[in-house]
């Protein structure tokens, strides 16, 4: 098994080798669903394997995707100048370079090359027990076009030749290269990094990372969520689209009235953190979406329930009514009537959480979705989902506190007395019919509950909340050293479930101050931790280079390293998350993780890992394989589409791991 290491550049080259496949009729799949035809595995040929061969070094294994330069490489290499590598006078030692101004002169150095002169001055003059292999990529308009690899026991020589072989598998002029974003990566020496702006940015694991956070950079994010939220509004019919396949600029062609919801929710929220005309009018017009989406059919007893989604190419809604889109719908709807007093928004919100509580079962568990039949009958779909039972009881619980009728407060008792005996007899870390015990539906449980105890003010309700967030805290990975993992919970690969548990863990720290408790600080604090982490996974001009639209992009918060689409939720998530606590931060740095040193970092006088590094390689695939294992569906294959609770999903196979 590959190690976690290794996902960071091959998986962009698989993305960017999936890139041009992705057409109109691909929209129809989930992302994840690339054709297979789209992954090249055809082997170098036998020019290129001789030519990328440094003397006295063993021939390394071409990554999967290698081969697909290989013919421009054999065809074009010829053309290419081969300049002399000059040396300056007290050119840098490695020891004496710091990490940025090494991964500057990286860049610049490969630029040099690039251009096609005769002579290249080369101030990286490092050598290594362990050879050098250099791998030099291009990007333009978010695809991968060149690609060169090389092997040789000194740095400079190895990032030439490299060079030199991606300019010929981009087709071998002096300017193959000028319009591209250029990627360079030592892999042996764990070292990446990626141009920008004519300097090195880092990388690891396929991400530009985070290692200080302050509030101006949180609030420049804040800046840029809201303009990418205000853009995946359909101008036609004001619902929001799910995704946003960033690589090739496209939405998918449905809106979803759960997103919308999400979407308008996180807009007010925005408009009380600095009131904004058309952040109000975005939300109306987000809810006026949903509420064509409202089933007012009494005879069939549907009334109240939301479709899921609606099909642009069809025109129509599908026929699926999902008691979490209802009560995501319920949150907004609420925040909607409390801030305009429009009697319309409460109405609605009623109507949807009568149908929530026709939806209960006696013991308080919730059935989860109604499918339309041929000829207008409902399926009930009856597994059960710890998200959906934890979202109709915070929207029932919301309901009673809008609306002090009674019926809301004794349904949503029912659940949460249900939720806190399954937590008294399997503890606070949770699963389901869908899913072995993950930290998502554990959150779940821990908002909902504190939305009942609000409601109901019934003390062993609060105190199970904060048993429950003590447990979460235990389970997120706070290794400094760890930039890449540093804030995520374990068993929550994507960016939409730590958002989620970022928002959830804000409302728990506010809650706590807000009931002058003691200890309330760890609540804040995993809620920074987790904040860094989703920059990383946040489109900004640094490392949008795999994506064909930076500026439409930016913003947006992709859903993993290998899928970099953008799902609206994990925009929202982070979003709350932030607005939640940029009120309680100070001016200075809030968290730094910063770099080793360089010498130390790339082990330059190692002749193998050491014994640390290959400990974090296991550490790596053991966390693969626990989590590969987490994201299998607990209760058998997952049912159809749309019956498996996908508003928080969490598997970094994202919808791809539930083939329709």
């Amino acid at each position: 098994m590959r190690s976690a290491r290794a996902l960071s550049l091959s998986s962009l080259a698989m993305l960017a080798a999936i890139t041009g496949a992705l057409t109109t009729a691909c929209e129809r799949r989930t992302p994840g669903e690339a054709p297979a035809a789209a992954q090249s595995s055809a082997a170098p040929s036998a020019a290129e394997s001789a030519s990328r061969r440094a003397p006295g070094v063993t021939k390394i294994a071409a990554p999967r995707g290698d081969g697909r330069f290989a013919a421009q490489i054999a065809a074009n290499l010829s053309r290419v100048p081969d300049p002399a590598i000059q040396v300056p006078e007290g050119g840098g030692a490695g020891a004496e370079l710091d990490n940025g101004v090494f991964r500057d002169r990286v860049i610049a150095f490969v630029r040099q090359v690039a251009a096609g002169g005769d002579k290249v001055s080369c101030d990286l003059p490092l050598s290594s027990k362990r050879p050098f292999r250099a791998v030099v990529w291009g990007y333009q308009d978010g695809k991968q076009i060149a690609r060169g690899e090389a092997s040789d026991a000194g740095l400079c020589v190895a990032l030439k030749d490299a060079t030199r072989r991606a300019v010929a598998a981009a087709g071998g002029a002096r300017e193959a290269l000028a319009g591209a974003r250029l990627v360079v990566e030592l892999p042996d020496h764990h070292e990446a990094m990626v141009e920008h702006q004519g300097k090195g940015v880092e990388l690891t694991h396929g991400l530009v990372p985070v290692r200080v956070l302050d509030k101006a950079l949180l609030q420049r994010r804040i800046e840029d969520g809201k303009r990418y939220l205000l853009r995946v509004i359909d101008p036609a019919h004001k619902g929001v689209h799910k995704y946003y396949h960033a690589p090739v600029d496209r939405f998918e062609p449905e809106l979803h009235t759960i997103y919308s919801a999400s979407t308008a929710f996180t807009l007010l929220k925005l408009n009380a953190y600095r009131p904004d005309e058309r952040l109000l009018r975005a939300a109306k017009d987000a809810a006026g979406f949903m509420m064509r989406m409202q089933s007012h059919e009494q005879r069939d007893r549907t009334a109240g329930a939301f479709f899921y989604a609606f099909d642009l190419e069809r025109q129509r809604p599908e026929r699926r009514l999902v008691v979490g889109t209802a009560s995501k719908s319920i949150f907004t709807l609420l925040e909607l009537h409390a801030l305009t007093k429009e009697k319309r928004y409460l109405e609605s919100a009623v109507l949807a959480a009568t149908w929530l509580v026709s939806m209960q079962r006696p013991d308080g568990s919730v059935r989860s979705v109604l499918t339309g039949q041929a000829g207008g009958a409902w399926k009930v779909q009856g597994k059960e989902s710890m998200l959906y039972t934890g979202q109709v009881l915070s929207a029932l619980s919301r309901t009673y506190r809008a609306t002090k009728d009674r019926k809301f407060l004794d349904a949503a008792a029912q659940t949460a007395g249900y939720l806190l005996g399954k937590i008294s007899t399997k503890g606070c870390y949770l699963g389901d019919d869908y899913r072995k015990p993950n930290p998502i539906s554990s959150s779940w449980a821990v908002l909902s509950l504190l939305d009942f105890a609000r409601a109901s003010g019934e003390e062993r309700f609060e105190q199970a909340v904060f048993r429950c967030a003590d447990d979460l805290l235990r389970r997120q990975w706070r290794r400094p050293e760890d930039v890449y993992r540093y804030g995520r919970w374990q068993r929550s690969l994507s960016s939409s479930g730590n958002g989620w548990l970022a928002e959830v863990m804000s409302e728990v720290y506010l809650y706590c101050r807000e009931e002058g408790r003691g200890g309330c600080a760890p609540y804040k604090d995993a809620t920074i931790a987790a904040i860094r982490l989703l920059l990383q996974y946040t489109y900004g001009p640094d490392n949008a280079f795999v994506v064909k639209n930076p500026k439409a992009a930016e913003g947006g918060v992709f859903w993993s390293v290998r899928d970099r689409y953008v799902r609206t939720d994990s925009v929202c998530h982070a979003m709350n998350a932030y607005l939640n606590l940029v009120g309680e931060l100070g001016d200075g740095p809030l968290l730094e993780l910063p770099e080793r040193p360089l010498a130390e970092r790339m082990a330059l006088a190692a002749e193998a890992a050491s014994a640390a590094e290959a400990a974090g390689v296991a550490e790596d695939e053991r966390e693969e394989r626990d989590e590969a294992a987490a994201a299998q569906p607990s209760g058998g294959p997952p049912g159809p589409r749309g019956e498996d609770p996908d508003d928080e999903e969490w598997s970094d196979r994202g919808p791809a791991a539930r083939q329709p």
